[in-house]
C-alpha cells in the first residue's frame, strides 16, 4: 500500500500553469547540463519530464479529436478517426503512468530510494 500512497503523492499536487512549465524546464535543464551524478537523480529527472509531457500530449490530442468529432458532419470516417485518436491518447497516457508506477515499485523493491 506504500506504493499507492507514493503514486498518489506524486500525481496529486497543486499544479499551476507556470509551475508545470517550470518543472518541465527544470527537468530538461538537469538532463542537458550534465549535473546528474547518480542513477536516482537521472530517474527523477526523466520522470519530471515524462509525466508533464504526457499530460500535455493527452490534452492536445483529446482537443484535436474533439474538434474532428464536432466538425465531422456525420462523416463516419472522421468520427472513427476521432474515436481512434482519443483511444490511442488514453492508452499512451496510461502506458506512461504505468511505467512510472513500475519504476516506483522497482525502486522500492531494490531500495534505490527514488521518491522515498
Amino acid at each position: 500500500m506504500e506504493i499507492i500512497s507514493k503514486i498518489n503523492d506524486f500525481l496529486v499536487e497543486k499544479t499551476f500553469a507556470q509551475g508545470l512549465g517550470d518543472g518541465l524546464s527544470t527537468g530538461i535543464n538537469e538532463l542537458e547540463s550534465g549535473s546528474i551524478t547518480t542513477k536516482e537523480q537521472l530517474i527523477q529527472s526523466i520522470v519530471k519530464v515524462a509525466v508533464p509531457l504526457s499530460v500535455i500530449c493527452l490534452i492536445l490530442l483529446v482537443v484535436y479529436a474533439g474538434y474532428l468529432l464536432m466538425s465531422s458532419q456525420g462523416n463516419p470516417d472522421k468520427i472513427q478517426e476521432g474515436k481512434e485518436i482519443i483511444t490511442n491518447a488514453i492508452i499512451g497516457f496510461l502506458v506512461v503512468l504505468l511505467s512510472v508506477a513500475i519504476l516506483l515499485l522497482i525502486s522500492n523493491t531494490l531500495g534505490l530510494g527514488v521518491y522515498s
